[in-house]
């Protein structure tokens, strides 16, 4: 399988963010374990008003849980707005529980292969091999934050995605009346690459080394899934996080797939990175992408095909984050107007006609 890197980008948006002073970090008022009525509770009360999720990650990973981390109470959490920060910090916390509690797990033998996961592995080699060459718009929506949890939009940039040749590329789409997009990288704030593709084919590289766990079952919409957590260390991680003007690190991450029960293939990818270093200036990173049977236009194929995803990054001790909303529109097959001619042997060297791809990169 091909080599990937994802990569994340965190420049903050100082003049939009730095509209007063920055708080000082609010004091909770306890220093007990969080029980699961309470994290429930501020989900639905406080995030969005004096806190963060950010915020709540920080106090389960400072003072613990005090319930059972379930499919079901996790389920319970992502209801009430929960994302994959949060949700890891809530199983370190569990683990750690269990830990502390001196409970063994004994193995009697060598691990089972998981027979479901080891057909869901092999679909998406088929999926990435099979996936066609074609364009799409990439819609992405961009939020602002000064560590309430009230997103405000600050701007919405359109981009041409391209994938040939299985990379990803990326160029700006301009309309009058809107201010002008500017190439990714120099997009002023927090962006993402990798979203697309890419955050599968890294997952299920062999070389990645994903270890995959059992979490349970949940419906997408209509459809019956199978949840599978998995966790990528840093040494084997393909995530680079980058900061302005400084180095980019690899981190580890975790997160949960939803699988479909019948067809095997994923449809919603949620992760999050572990164990940033404690001084570098993001302390947060997360994704999450949909994915769903999208037909090409123009021909009468349907393909399986992320629609939407999410992206967080943040500096909690500094109150910045950002928040992309991205929307994956307008699929149609990639194809070249350029034509080979036979040259015919009596005949002058035919040249073949200027211009090239329709896409150049």
């Amino acid at each position: 399988m091909a080599k990937y890197i994802r990569r994340i980008l965190f420049l903050p948006l100082l003049a939009l963010l730095v509209t007063a002073a920055a708080p000082a970090e609010q004091q909770s008022d306890t220093t007990q374990p969080v029980t699961l009525q309470q994290l429930n509770l501020l989900l639905r009360r406080s995030v969005g008003r004096d806190t963060t999720e950010g915020d709540l990650a920080a106090r389960i990973d400072r003072y613990g849980i005090a319930f059972d981390a379930t499919p079901e109470s996790i389920s319970r959490l992502r209801a009430n707005g929960a994302h994959a920060h949060l949700i890891n910090a809530v199983k370190r916390a569990n683990a750690r529980m269990i830990a502390a509690s001196g409970a063994t797990v004994t193995v009697t033998g060598p691990a089972k292969e998981d027979a479901f996961l080891a057909e869901v592995r092999g679909n998406v080699r088929d999926y990435l091999e099979e996936l066609p060459d074609f364009i799409c718009h990439q819609e992405i929506t961009r939020y602002i934050d000064n560590g309430t949890g009230a997103w405000q939009r600050i701007d919405t940039l359109v981009y041409e995605l391209t994938y040939n040749k299985k990379r990803e590329s990326y160029r700006p789409i301009n309309a009058i009346g809107r201010p002008a997009t500017r190439p990714l990288e120099q997009s002023g704030g927090a962006y993402s690459t990798g979203d697309w593709a890419t955050a599968l084919a890294v997952l299920f590289d062999a070389d990645t080394k994903a270890a995959f766990t059992p979490a349970g079952k949940d419906r997408l919409g209509q459809r019956p899934t199978m949840l599978y957590d998995f966790t990528v260390a840093a040494e084997t991680s393909k995530l680079s996080i980058s900061s302005e003007g400084l180095r980019s690190i690899i981190a580890g991450y975790s997160g949960t797939l939803w699988i479909d029960a019948e067809t095997k293939q994923v449809l919603r990818l949620e992760q999050a990175a572990d164990d940033l270093p404690a001084a570098f200036p993001v302390t947060q990173a997360e994704n999450a992408i949909d994915y769903d049977m999208v037909k090409l236009r123009g021909i009468d194929v349907e393909f399986l095909l992320p629609t939407h995803a999410e992206f967080i990054i943040a500096d909690r001790r500094r109150r910045q984050y950002s928040r992309n909303q991205i929307y994956f529109k307008f699929y149609r097959k990639f194809e070249t107007d350029v034509k080979v001619l036979d040259e015919p042997e009596t005949s002058p060297a035919v040249k073949p006609p200027a211009g090239g791809g329709k896409e150049e990169r």
